[in-house]
């Protein structure tokens, strides 16, 4: 976030015509984020309890009950991850943005800018799209690590819940409301997985789209009547993109986080699902089954064999 701050003093060094129009961040936005968050979390703790009250009160029915401490941490991750890379596309946007309002000779007339003006002007825009690149590099490798073990975690938890989901909760007739809500539980904690990856995929690729956009401006530019100098800064500017534009988010560099990441937890999930299946009758799965519905018996999930 320092480096945002640093950001945001250097770009008040450009001419005010291309700050004027520039967006505002909506900081209702994350107030409303913050609110259903809370209220989703007390609504599932409350139902939890209601529905499964704990037969004992030791440490590990607080942090399943009370605190739960995998939401938090899930919450924590999803939340600086998209606010982190939220920040990083609002100022790749603005730059987006000043390109229209930068000329002469560019994309609109605004008819009174210097050549010299417009060439401080571009030096600047170049100057501030690498280090915003740079920003998005560090980001990348400083929570690579944390992003690589979120997504490796939350496909191991959602492997197991939905073979447990299979094999291992008993069959809930559904014939009240209570019931129902017993039944499909289990899988709005899923849905709330899958809420939260694709949040972080999202915004990674919502960064690159925006990054991207900037080599198609430059590429709208027609040089042909442009200066010397401005022929040479965009042409380093061309240059500077082609350089950075390989440079993704990346789970420590273990894989991309863009889009093409859901097809492949999606297949992933598939995989592993159908040969944890097939290997139920092992003696390991076996222990597992039996040390899971123990604990769920323990938490009154379940009351017989």
């Amino acid at each position: 976030m320092n480096g945002i701050i640093e950001y945001d003093q250097k770009l008040k060094s450009l001419p005010k015509v291309l700050l004027i129009h520039q967006s505002s961040q909506r900081k209702k936005y994350w107030n409303i984020i913050f609110i259903f968050t809370s209220i989703y979390y007390i609504a599932i703790t409350i139902i939890g309890l209601h529905l499964w009250p704990p037969k004992t009160k030791d440490i590990i029915m607080i942090f399943v009950y009370y605190i739960r401490l995998e939401f938090f941490v899930s919450i924590s991750v999803m939340f600086s991850s998209y606010f982190s890379l939220y920040q990083l596309e609002y100022r790749f946007e603005m730059l987006n943005h000043s390109w229209k309002y930068l000329l002469p000779g560019f994309l609109t007339n605004l008819g009174e800018l210097t050549h010299s003006i417009t060439e401080m002007t571009l030096d600047k825009l170049r100057l501030l799209h690498a280090e915003l690149s740079d920003l998005l590099r560090i980001f990348s490798e400083g929570y690579g690590q944390i992003l690589l073990g979120y997504f490796v975690f939350t496909y191991i938890d959602m492997l197991l819940s939905l073979y447990f989901s299979i094999n291992v909760t008993p069959k809930v007739e559904v014939y009240n409301f209570t019931n129902l809500v017993k039944k499909c539980l289990p899988y709005i904690f899923q849905i709330q997985n899958v809420i939260l990856v694709l949040s972080i995929i999202i915004a990674a690729s919502r960064v690159h789209e925006k990054k991207r956009k900037m080599i198609s401006h430059v590429r709208l530019i027609r040089i042909s009547n442009l200066s010397a100098n401005l022929k040479i800064q965009l042409k380093m500017f061309v240059n500077q993109i082609s350089v950075l534009e390989s440079s993704e988010i990346t789970a420590f560099g273990i894989f991309s986080i863009n889009l093409n990441l859901v097809i492949t937890i999606l297949v992933l999930l598939l995989t592993g699902l159908l040969t944890i299946i097939q290997m139920k009758e092992h003696p390991i799965m076996l222990k597992i089954d039996r040390n899971t519905k123990n604990f769920l018996r323990n938490i009154s999930y379940i009351t017989n064999d």
